[in-house]
């Protein structure tokens, strides 16, 4: 398919990447990268990206994040900061006053737009890059390695480097599912099904689970008569999010401490 600008391309056509050259990523460059993700929209700028192309701190990263670290040129954790805002507040003699549950919804914002704009900045110089999600449940790790002070969380971590791979972009549910005009309207399950059925097709039929080992465990007692031939994405969300294939019901229930300990209270 063919696209009528760049723009559009280097959106449409982006996948994570997971194979990655040997080759550097020049500072200079990284440089450019992320201050093409400062020009993402939104006033308080609540976002600092910490990077390291250090092996060593790489091989840390890859305790918490798996191997994906150790692949790419370099590792960015990407945080909401509130510190640095608050500072800004302070040297004008005031002080801030919005409610912490505000400001990690604003902060979540910011740091998302900037995580993505460097994301699509990378792209266009040939520099893949795959998202990090479990960097708020390894915050006080975090914290120690990269000398994170309080009121700043990490939100995501983030690897890129030179592709060594060129996947095809993932499928995504319908646009007529997530465009309303108007009003918002309600699926059918009919409906719902056939979209499930379009996102399951390409990903079983390239084999994207498969090939990253990726299938979320039933709990102990339930038999497993889905194999990989018929797991596809709505099998993976279903369990994920239904009976913690990945125990987020603990970590939901733990990330308000982990975040306390921050500095941050909701």
């Amino acid at each position: 398919m063919s696209y009528d600008n760049p723009v559009m391309e280097n959106l449409m056509t982006r996948a994570s990447v997971r194979r990655f050259t040997d080759q550097e990523i020049p500072n200079e460059l990284i440089e450019k990268i992320v201050r093409a993700g400062q020009q993402a929209p939104f006033t308080g700028q609540m976002y600092s990206v910490v990077v390291s192309k250090k092996l060593a701190v790489r091989e840390q990263m890859s305790q918490y994040y798996g191997r994906l670290p150790l692949l790419g040129s370099a590792f960015m954790l990407i945080c909401v900061d509130f510190a640095r805002l608050e500072q800004f507040i302070a040297c004008k003699g005031r002080s801030n006053s919005y409610d912490d549950s505000w400001m990690l919804i604003l902060g979540i914002q910011d740091a998302a737009y900037f995580g993505q704009n460097i994301v699509t900045a990378a792209e266009s110089y040939g520099i893949g890059s795959v998202f990090l999600g479990a960097a708020p449940w390894v915050t006080a790790e975090m914290q120690e390695i990269f000398a994170l002070p309080p009121r700043v969380m990490p939100l995501v971590g983030l690897v890129l480097g030179y592709k060594g791979e060129q996947p095809p972009p993932r499928p995504r549910i319908p646009l007529e599912t997530v465009l309303h005009w108007e009003k918002y309207r309600c699926l059918s399950n009919a409906e719902a099904n056939t979209a499930l059925e379009l996102m399951d097709a390409g990903l079983i039929r390239e084999g994207y689970y498969t090939s990253l080992n990726a299938k979320v465990p039933l709990r102990a007692n339930q038999e497993d008569t889905v194999g990989y031939d018929r797991y596809g994405w709505g099998e993976h969300i279903s369990r994920k999010y239904s009976q913690g294939g990945l125990n987020m019901k603990d970590r939901g229930q733990n990330i308000k401490a982990i975040m306390l300990k921050q500095g941050i209270e909701l």
